[in-house]
């Protein structure tokens, strides 16, 4: 039972650092994307990635 709760958990943290990174690339203008060396339609992918990593 413990495994569930510490999985939920996980998956929780997860889901907020997708949607901070998501809401801070979306803020950001194309030329500042660019200069990172992203696309606007890569945004929703790269925070993916970036909270799966976590």
């Amino acid at each position: 039972m413990l495994y569930l709760f510490n999985a939920l958990v996980a998956r929780i943290k997860a889901q907020i650092v997708y949607l901070r990174t998501r809401d801070e690339l979306t803020q950001l203008d194309d030329r500042a994307l660019a200069d990172l060396g992203f696309q606007r339609g890569e945004i929703e992918y790269i925070a993916r990635q970036v909270a799966d990593a976590r």
